[in-house]
């Protein structure tokens, strides 16, 4: 974490008295205020559930980040149309998406707030701790009496709880959830089925075949030029396509950056284990033997794809990546993304097979402040879209406009199939992201739960999201492993800052020392010991230790 970012949290040192239950006097005053507030203003809202609102037409100011396919938020359709509907004006200050953290640090230290923030750029440090200073109000309440949807919601997903109840008990912010299964496992490995079919080889299922395969690829000229030009496996540094990540699934629960784990309620350290040593270990050999391509740890994706996509072949055969836009051209002419296929998690030496699992929900920066003086119409402005299913049947939903010219939904008889393989349920007529002045795209937080999502007509079944659903559900969600990961925790800002500095420290220890062991310029067996004193010498014990307290305190805050 940087000095200017610690600089900017330490003005606001009392979340941790808020954490510790000494509530401040701003705190106690703007929950004391939101409770007559609520009183007071009963009358001037309308049930749950009915529409409008409001009977007077009001005007909230709300702060969000610009998505970058609505062309003007004001003169949007949907604002209009959400406008008469709830008989509530937005005046917008829209964010550009460069430089948000510092923009919205200015905004919140010189106290001129909105009404609301949707989608707002806060984090979860920063709205904890202004939370403590009165700047944004707790939800309970509103929530219970407002907000039917996000109950019926957190009901469904209780995990989602996880990100909105802060270590005083209280929610400041509303998350929404949309689920899309192939993003929860993102580290895949695609192999060239071609290759593969010329030499008379089969997709590798453990890390042994993986490496039988590639020396094949070196050797037996795979692309049939008569050249040893191949490359046999190649990555980049940029995110999902790292040298390591896919292949520690076979040695180990393995998350880049934050190097822990949870093993029977215990945080571990990952990237000291003799597991971690192994994995290095057979990356070591595969570079020795000319296997893994020496660029893979500095380059970028384009040196991938411009392979991939060489006029004369495809020059690589395997690449980790979350999906094949990552390495080729999606849908492009030469068809070169349909030559790879999905590698499953291979077995290791041990037999085991340990899909990285990312989590499904997010702080969600949806936040209602202190200067707002209708909170109950707000929350009940947040609540609509959380109903995705019940905005279809009223026939505008806020991501993707209006029913029968952006959108229409489908009899069970109508053929058409979903990306589940099942009979799809509605059926988008424009397509997704592109530049419009007709919805919110995703701007607003939602509720799409995978049965909703599922329900998409894919008039190509061959489609990049029924494919990915396919492939994760099969070759990577039976080794998901999601009770490995350190789960979300709100920390306390003094004990953030610290842990955020020990991790990035440990983070440039690991990856430089994870190159020169690969690359030869470590001799992994000699200098395993002075790796492992960097590690010590720059806190890893405490960094572990803050965690796992911190981790207690989730568990005993569940029960």
């Amino acid at each position: 974490m940087s000095k200017k970012t610690v600089s900017i949290l330490s003005m606001v040192v009392c979340v941790f008295l808020l954490f510790t239950g000494c509530t401040s006097n701003s705190q106690k005053t703007s929950e004391n205020n939101a409770e007559s507030t609520a009183t007071a203003n009963d009358s001037k809202v309308t049930p749950p559930g009915t529409f409008p609102i409001v009977k007077d037409k009001i005007t909230f100011k709300v702060v969000t980040v610009q998505d970058q396919t609505i062309d003007d938020i004001n003169a949007n359709e949907f604002t209009k149309w959400y406008e008469d509907k709830t008989n509530i004006h937005i005046d917008w200050t829209v964010l550009p998406g460069s430089a948000v953290k510092e923009k919205i640090q200015v905004l919140l230290a010189g106290g001129d707030l909105p009404d609301v923030f949707m989608n707002g750029g806060i984090n979860d440090t920063l709205g904890v701790a202004y939370a403590a200073q009165g700047a944004f109000l707790p939800l309970d309440d509103l929530i219970e009496k407002y907000a039917p949807n996000v109950k019926k919601m957190l009901k469904e997903k209780p995990f989602l709880l996880d990100y909105m109840r802060t270590p005083n008990g209280k929610i400041y912010s509303l998350t929404g959830l949309t689920e899309v299964l192939h993003t929860y496992m993102p580290k895949k490995m695609w192999i060239n089925k071609p290759w593969l079919d010329r030499l008379g080889l089969s997709v590798p299922t453990t890390t042994e075949e993986f490496y039988q395969v590639l020396k094949a690829f070196k050797t037996r000229d795979p692309n049939g030029n008569g050249k040893q030009d191949e490359i046999p496996f190649a990555a980049a540094n940029s995110a999902n396509n790292e040298v390591e990540c896919f292949i520690m699934q076979s040695f180990l629960f393995y998350e880049k950056g934050v190097y822990l784990t949870v093993e029977n309620g215990k945080i571990q350290f990952t990237a000291d284990r003799p597991e971690f040593k192994e994995g290095i270990r057979y990356l070591k050999k595969l570079f020795d033997e000319g296997l893994l391509a020496p660029e893979s740890f500095t380059q970028d994706r384009k040196p991938l794809t411009a392979l991939v996509e060489d006029p004369g072949g495809a020059r690589i055969g395997a690449i980790p990546a979350l999906y094949w836009g990552h390495f080729s051209v999606d849908n492009g002419p030469s068809g070169r993304y349909k030559e790879y296929v999905p590698v499953p998690v291979l077995k290791g030496p041990e037999g085991k097979a340990i899909a990285f699992t990312r989590a499904a929900g997010s702080w969600g920066s949806n936040l209602i402040t202190s200067k707002c003086k209708n909170p109950e119409a707000a929350m009940r402005w947040f609540d609509w879209f959380f109903d995705t299913e019940g905005a279809m049947k009223e026939g505008y939903v806020a991501g993707m406009g209006k029913e029968g010219r952006d959108w229409k939904r489908l009899a069970p008889d109508s053929g058409l199939k979903g990306i589940d393989g099942k009979p799809a349920t509605f059926q988008r007529l424009v397509d997704f992201g592109k530049k419009q002045t007709v919805h919110w795209n995703q701007m607003a937080p939602s509720y799409t739960p995978e049965s909703l999502r599922l329900g998409e007509a894919q008039l190509d079944q061959d489609s990049l999201e029924v494919k990915l659903q396919e492939i994760t559900k099969k070759y990577y969600q039976p080794y998901q492993a999601l009770e490995k990961r350190v789960p979300f925790m709100f920390y306390p800002e003094d004990v953030l800052a610290r842990n955020g500095d020990q991790k990035a420290a440990l983070d440039k220890i690991v990856q430089t020392w994870l190159v020169k062991f690969i690359t030869s310029n470590g001799d992994i067996e000699k200098d395993w010991g002075t790796y492992t004193k960097e590690l010590e010498n720059a806190g890893v014990k405490d960094y572990v230790k803050t965690v796992q307290d911190n981790y207690d305190k989730y568990l005993k805050n569940k029960k």
